[in-house]
């Protein structure tokens, strides 16, 4: 701006000599800029001086860049376009106004131009003979950052900016720039609240040479100080500096080169590579990305850059430790492609959701037909403890395969994968299949391992096509518990969020003739004999508690011993309301079981609440729980139609300590 009053100046000065001068010019538009009207004025004598002002400054876009104005006072040592000391006036509305003293001085074959701001100068060297050649130096001494007018910060998307700069900025020296600032306690804000920073302290060194043709770059970028938050990503205050060196150059007009880029935190994550952008309609946009070298250490890296991720899916809270390295390179039409070696990576879950010791191999995703080969010494996974195993892959259709069976050890049998494949992509081929079955093992050392009553039995399952895509997991076949010399099936199961927040589980259950001497023994409800066979409909758990289902149970007529002790008479009256057993208490404590005809209690939860029903209806408008038979007869009533559930859960949970 202060370059262009001079030419005008330089160009007006011969006629202002003799006399009064006033100029202006309507509407007009330079580039991207345009304006509304640009006037200079000039006043010979002592109380004179001159004046040029640029008025509706904006860009091509509509931005409005304000009005500019600067003024100077007589000087009769100082001929035009000179200035002693005159005043430069920037307004962008009533509330925002900006101004700066500046000097113009005729030297040796050339105007030199200093203006002078509040924690800023800036020095102008103008040769005469070739205005086109300008040099200047830009110099900051604890500018203080939120003087900046919003407008400059909108196209960051910043709404706050604060802080102080120290530094300075030459140019061209050599055909070159050269820039070194220094940013202290910077607090900044964007308008979508995606990027923010506080007491941010940061250094820049920058040079760019060939400024006339095909420009050249390197520089250095570190941040010594300060919080960041980007996205999901919390970077708190680093105990040694962040650190980003770069170098790179512009091809034509089109394409900014950078052919290096080295990135350290120290401790936590090292990275080396290239990229490459090209200039469109909406800026530069990146076409090619090469990380010739990654290294990852834990759990530094982990607590710095991953942890706000893993939180949104609800595993901010993991210990790790260990480290991996690798190479990856992106590009717009090929994707993603890479490799990387894992050294012992170990994993523990405060929630008990997950732990991983002794993770190690290689993973390759780098052309079609690569190999991946990972093991590990242990995984759990909810309590359940898996043994070592061998993950064998290989890269096929954009997608990976399984080279080999996957077989993980649990307890005294098995979770054996026999196919598997991930593909990419958006259609309904894209996420993960497989073909899984659960080799027999036993439910006493299963529902000892999971803290759980013990009983004994067999779980086994067939999965011939497990699908997970979308975070949730689908399973085409059922699981199949053999247990209290019954059978419980389950199909139609899948789970969402398996490793998320609010996991949820549905299923259709199948009950069929547990022997209730086995059931009622491992649960400590008190003894009943019979057999019992029923179902869970429509089932669905949330966080692993359940919030929906249709369950009943009810006993077998034809099985010929069928009794019931004293205990599991209390326990199912309680469940049943007032009424409960149809015999008195001294007539209860002289026998120690009885014989029943039918036996069965149903619930369908819905909102929390818990709808009560028996296997018959009774003459008192209630519902039979045990219907009696022979002598002594005992008959259990309910009474009770509605429970709340969490109350019914306690009251079941006291039954069996």
């Amino acid at each position: 701006m202060t370059y262009g009053l001079v030419m005008l100046a330089v160009f007006f000065g011969p006629m202002v000599e003799a006399g009064d001068l006033s100029v202006s010019v309507g509407p007009g538009q330079a580039g991207p800029v345009t304006w509304q009207e640009v006037s200079f004025e000039y006043q010979v004598g002592p109380a004179g001086g001159w004046q040029a002002r640029l008025v509706g400054l904006a860009q091509h876009d509509g931005t409005y860049l304000g009005d500019w104005t600067a003024s100077c006072a007589a000087s009769p040592e100082v001929a035009l376009p000179g200035c002693e000391l005159g005043q430069l006036n920037w307004r962008l509305d009533e509330d925002i106004e900006l101004t700066a003293n500046f000097s113009v001085a005729q030297g040796d074959d050339e105007w030199q131009v200093a203006v002078l701001g509040r924690g800023w100068e800036l020095a102008v060297n103008v040769p005469e003979q070739r205005p086109a050649d300008v040099q200047a130096a830009a110099v900051f001494r604890d500018f203080d950052l939120s003087l900046l007018p919003k407008i400059l910060l909108a196209p960051a998307g910043l709404t706050l900016l604060e802080g102080r700069l120290n530094g300075q900025a030459r140019w061209p020296v050599d055909d070159s720039l050269n820039a070194d600032f220094q940013f202290e306690a910077v607090n900044l804000d964007t308008e979508d609240g995606l990027i923010a920073a506080e007491g941010l302290g940061i250094s820049l060194e920058l040079n760019v040479s060939h400024l006339e043709q095909n420009p050249h770059w390197s520089g250095k970028l570190s941040q010594h100080a300060g919080e960041v938050l980007a996205g999901p990503v919390y970077l708190p205050a680093p105990q040694q500096p962040l650190r980003l060196e770069f170098a790179g150059r512009l091809d034509g007009s089109q394409q900014w080169r950078f052919s290096r880029l080295d990135f350290t935190d120290p401790g936590a994550l090292a990275i080396t590579g290239s990229a490459l952008f090209e200039v469109g309609d909406d800026g530069p946009g990146l076409t090619a990305l090469e990380l010739g070298e990654i290294e990852v250490k834990l759990p530094a890296f982990w607590q710095r850059w991953a942890e706000g991720p893993a939180g949104q899916v609800g595993f901010g809270d993991l210990q790790t430790q260990g480290a991996f390295r690798g190479r990856a390179s992106w590009s717009f039409e090929r994707g993603w492609a890479g490799n990387a070696t894992v050294d012992r990576l170990d994993l523990f879950d405060p929630s008990g959701r997950v732990k991983i010791e002794g993770f190690s191999g290689s993973l390759g995703w780098e052309f079609e037909g690569s190999e991946s080969d990972l093991s590990w010494d242990e995984l759990e996974v909810y309590g359940l403890p898996f043994g070592s195993s061998r993950l064998r892959l290989k890269r096929q259709d954009a997608g990976l395969v399984l080279l080999a069976p996957l077989e993980m050890p649990l307890l005294d049998g098995a979770v054996v994968v026999d196919q598997l494949s991930w593909q990419r992509g958006d259609d309904e081929t894209a996420g993960l299949r497989m073909d899984a079955r659960i080799r027999p093992l036993s439910l006493t050392r299963l529902t000892r391992q999971l803290g759980w009553p013990e009983f004994g039995g067999q779980l086994s399952g067939e999965f011939p096509g497990i699908k997970y895509a979308d975070e949730r997991l689908g399973f085409s076949g059922g699981i199949l518990v053999k247990a209290f010399s019954g059978t419980i099936a389950l199909d139609e199961l899948a789970i969402e969020r398996p490793f998320g927040t609010l996991p949820a589980l549905s299923a259709q259950v199948q009950i069929s003739r547990l022997d209730l001497l086995e059931l009622t023994g491992a649960f400590n409800f008190g003894r009943m004999e019979g057999q019992a066979s029923g179902w869970m409909r429509d089932l669905r758990l949330l966080d692993w508690r359940p919030v929906r289902m249709d369950t009943r149970l009810f006993t077998h007529e034809d099985v010929p011993r069928r009794r019931i002790s004293q205990r599991a008479v209390e326990n199912l009256s309680s469940l049943g309301g007032a009424g409960g057993a149809l015999m008195t208490g001294t007539v209860l404590r002289v026998f120690e079981d009885f014989p029943y005809r039918r036996a069965g209690l149903a619930c369908r939860l819905a909102n929390n609440i818990c709808h009560i029903d028996g296997v018959a209806r009774h003459e008192s408008g209630g519902f039979y729980i045990v219907e009696g038979r022979a002598l002594p007869r005992l008959d259990i009533i309910g009474h009770r139609r509605l429970v709340d559930w969490p109350q019914l859960v306690a009251q079941l949970e006291a039954m069996m300590d």
